[in-house]
């Protein structure tokens, strides 16, 4: 929850009050069975069978064993009169509301009590003697799990009985048997004659306060509360039902409690060893991009180099993130791909100045011209690295937490490549560079060469590709018609495309499509499509004798909604129950005094009616049968809501039913109440994540306008690297759309990386078109993308093959990202390296005002300073 749920937004809230009142919570077991017909004897029979082993599995821990009884959720047994005259209490009707009756969404419920017969002592007594049983939802609870009773059941019973019994003869509870069914056939008086399903939900009880996250969390941080017991038994269990033999046509899909955390874990650290072919795979990749092919330019060291810096980087980051108490998410795993995509850039690029630095100052001193190729490469590489931090830190003032916890780390990861590159890698740069002078071998250092192997000097073949493409076709007049043109038809189809782009956010998107919790929620989805989603309405400290008129009409209006259903509350039923038994009307407060009150609210939750209820109480103090209370602390009221096709639907149902519960008038106690769904954990995030990805985006080009109005200092250049990444963002979103893919935190994420990675393309390209003092426009422009050029192609491909790997990931998160940035790279490198070379073709501005190249800089060395007159003297002379 603290990675995915805004810490301000009312889940967050109302989740931590249910915990501090309530202390306890629910975690549920699901066996899904599907058949030709699970009514058949043999399903039944096979389905006893299940829940009598699953009830003897056992753990130890702690010199301690546990089973099933130890660890459920278990509720009163008030199932005390025949089961036979139980089922004749609740029965399916089409009449009205009668005084004695009240409508619960599509079933009447009869009222009557037949223990105010006896004496409440006696009665109280009684019940005492029942122990409390394991609360579960399994239609195997219709014959009470006899083994005998089972075997002997036809196709006959077993569908007569699924139809008609409604309370369940081993609690006396009432429950709906039907919708345990999923892919039902009916007759024509609509009664069930079979089905495709069943499922089975076995519910397991947590106490709050037993919690240790340190033993049952995971790295990714989508651990749930369960205690340590529980979760060894849920492992025991998961064994159990993954190794059931299936019969012929019977077929099993399973979840457990911690299905979701384990999964998503275990699928963000799987991919890790995508992460060592990737570093094998950049790693080669760089040694060619900067070798040459001789015996003395195999860098094999500085390709190495480059790459430990980005893992020296990746390691300060977690460690110092972490020191600091930033969270570690599931996403976060992809870090290390990104960062390795970033940080070769760096290395790139310098390598591209000390080719410039080599042809025009060739007779300085190694350090010297080290120093001069940092002059140059320095300046884009803090650029870009800056604008790159900026981009992310706009992105951490997030209130998403799993998105501002990302945009931390990777902030903090370019920032520490960066810090490394100009002082790590430019070290181990220049001592490569005097091996080179020396002319040792690239591979075996201490063996120096003799004369017949010299430097390379030569153009590249692909350097002479990218010179013949650009003066023979980008620069020629249709060249550039096509280059413009191009731009403008995909970005309005783009634009179309993002007025289309939607927003959805859905954790079962971290779960793989082969994974066994991914085939059971297709499953259920399939079978059970209006199921909806539980929810819960919160009631805290209040005088509920005076406020239940307000209590009773608000769940009226309620179970009005259309996207409301399966409204069964106490509150309701509690009425029913003293209307029909003591012909009390609650509604009418005159008619009832606060004590009769409390003593008829006392034996309703101890009778066969309101048993079930209890669940939904939370006492400031002990309470018992045959005691009247008077400690309420809160309350809950439960219901469903209905299946939704997307946000468009779900948040302002979500909305509308908080309206509902807040507008109530209650004046008494502290007045908190609340609505609440597990489910409202994704909502809330759909809710904002459309404006945060817009208000991020927009704050962040802001930023990168203004940090490259500071560094590169020209305006009308800052503008063209302004719309390169403006057009750049366009483009990535309308690829998104149109490749079904929707806005969510993952998507988040990837954007304001985008925003980051499409700058270094234009900003390299437009500061060193600055750089150019000699000929006009298409001169400078030509020499720009000459130059430079090849470095930030380069960048592009080492960012695409450190991300290539992700594509062949079953994680969402990888899939996600790979997709956001093949459209950056496509579209980044594009405007970077084709629209912003011919615009500025055409109408750059004029280059920075260079320096007299006779006057050389004070360039310190060994600790002094060298006179330039006198070097310029003997300059002069030789």
């Amino acid at each position: 929850m603290k990675l995915w749920v805004p810490p301000e937004s009312d889940f967050y809230y109302d989740t931590n009050w249910y915990i501090d009142n309530f202390g306890t919570s629910l975690r549920m077991q699901k066996l899904l069975i599907t058949a030709d017909n699970v009514l058949d004897p043999h399903v039944i029979h096979l389905l006893s069978n299940i829940t009598n082993e699953v009830s003897s599995i056992q753990i130890h821990y702690n010199n301690r064993t546990y089973s099933k009884n130890d660890l459920c959720f278990k509720v009163p047994v008030v199932a005390f009169v025949s089961p036979n005259w139980k089922a004749r209490s609740e029965v399916l009707v089409k009449s009205n509301n009668s005084q004695s009756k009240l409508k619960h969404d599509g079933y009447d419920i009869d009222y009557y009590d037949p223990s105010l017969l006896v004496d409440n002592d006696f009665y109280c007594s009684f019940i005492e003697s029942f122990s409390h049983s394991c609360y579960q939802d399994s239609i195997v609870d219709i014959w009470k799990n006899d083994e005998m009773l089972i075997k002997n059941l036809t196709k006959s019973d077993i569908i007569k009985n699924v139809n008609e019994v409604k309370i369940n003869p081993v609690t006396g509870h009432s429950v709906d048997y039907t919708k345990q069914l999923g892919g039902v056939e009916r007759d024509e008086n609509g009664l069930i004659v079979s089905a495709k399903s069943v499922l089975i939900t076995w519910y397991m009880y947590v106490n709050m306060s037993e919690v240790d996250l340190n033993e049952v969390g995971n790295l990714v941080g989508t651990e749930d509360w369960v205690t340590v017991p529980l979760a060894m038994w849920e492992k025991k269990y998961l064994k159990y039902v993954s190794n059931l033999s299936s019969p012929k046509n019977i077929k099993f899909f399973y979840e457990t409690g911690g299905s979701f955390a384990d999964i998503s874990g275990e699928t963000m650290f799987n991919d890790m060893d995508k992460l060592s072919i990737g570093i094998m795979l950049m790693f080669f990749y760089v040694v060619m991009a900067v070798s040459r092919f001789n015996w003395l330019e195999i860098r094999l060291t500085l390709g190495g180099v480059g790459l430990l810096s980005v893992g020296m980087a990746y390691i300060t980051t977690v460690g110092w993130c972490s020191l600091i108490g930033i969270p570690f998410g599931p996403v976060h795993s992809s870090l290390p791909f990104l960062l390795m995509g970033l940080g070769v850039d760096d290395m790139f690029v310098m390598n591209a100045c000390w080719k410039i630095v080599l042809q025009s100052e060739s007779h300085r001193s190694i350090p010297v011209k080290v120093g001069h190729m940092l002059k140059h490469a320095g300046v884009s590489i803090v650029i870009t690295s800056f604008t790159d931090i900026v981009a992310l830190l706009i992105g951490a003032i997030t209130i998403l937490p799993s998105l501002k916890s990302f945009c931390i780390y990777a902030a903090v990861g370019v920032f520490f490549i960066f810090c490394y590159s100009v002082t790590f890698f430019v070290a181990v740069f220049t001592i490569d560079i005097k091996r080179i002078r020396d002319k040792r071998n690239g591979i075996i250092f201490c063996y120096k060469h003799n004369n017949d192997v010299n430097v390379s000097s030569k153009t590249t073949f692909f350097q002479k590709i990218l010179e013949s493409f650009y003066k023979n076709i980008v620069f020629t007049i249709p060249g550039k018609a096509t280059v413009i043109l191009f731009v403008l038809i995909v970005t309005g189809v783009n634009i179309a495309a993002v007025l289309k782009l939607e927003q959805k956010f859905d954790q079962k998107w971290f779960i793989p499509d082969d994974t066994y919790y991914k085939q059971f929620l297709n499953t259920h989805e399939h079978y059970y499509p209006d199921e909806g989603y539980p929810a819960m309405v919160f009631l805290g400290d209040m005088d509920y004798y005076k406020e239940f008129n307000n209590l009773y009409n608000m769940i009226q209006v309620l179970r009005n909604e259309s996207y409301v259903t399966d409204v069964v509350t106490w509150v309701e039923t509690f009425h029913g129950y003293v209307l029909k038994n003591f012909n009390h009307n609650l509604l009418n407060s005159s008619s009832i005094t606060e004590g009769q009150f409390l003593n008829y609210l006392s034996r309703f939750i101890y009778s066969g009616v309101g048993g079930r209820f209890q669940v939904n109480f939370k006492f400031s103090g002990p309470h018992a049968c045959g005691k009247t209370i008077d400690n309420i602390r809160a309350t809950t009221l439960s219901f469903r809501f209905t299946s939704f096709k997307g946000p468009q639907e779900y948040i302002p149902a979500m909305n509308h039913v908080k309206d509902i519960v807040k507008s109530a008038s209650i004046a008494t106690g502290d007045g908190y109440r609340s609505v609440w769904s597990k489910a409202f954990a994704n909502w809330v995030t759909d809710e904002i994540i459309a404006v945060e990805v817009e208000r991020n985006i927009e704050l962040a080009l802001l930023c990168v306008m203004l940090c490259t109005v500071i560094l590169i200092t020209n305006l009308q250049m800052c503008l063209w690297i302004f719309i390169c990444v403006l057009l750049t963002i366009v483009n990535v979103l309308g690829g998104m759309q149109q490749w079904g893919m929707t806005v969510d935190i993952v998507c988040c994420i990837g954007l304001e990386l985008a925003i980051g990675l499409c700058v270094d393309y234009a900003a390299h390209v437009g500061h060193t078109f600055l750089t150019m003092t000699q000929g006009d426009r298409g001169e400078r422009a030509y020499n720009t993308v000459t130059s430079i050029g090849s470095a930030v192609l380069l960048g592009g491909g080492s960012t695409f093959l450190s991300l290539s790997l992700l594509s062949m990931s079953k994680a969402y998160t990888f899939q996600s990202f790979f997709k956001i940035f093949l459209l950056v790279i496509l579209f980044g490198l594009f405007n970077g390296l084709l629209f912003l070379p011919v615009v500025l073709s055409l109408i750059g501005p004029a280059p920075y005002k260079s320096r007299d190249e006779n006057v050389l800089e004070a360039i310190e060395l060994n600790g002094k300073t060298p006179d330039n007159k006198k070097m310029l003297a003997k300059r002069v002379e030789s």
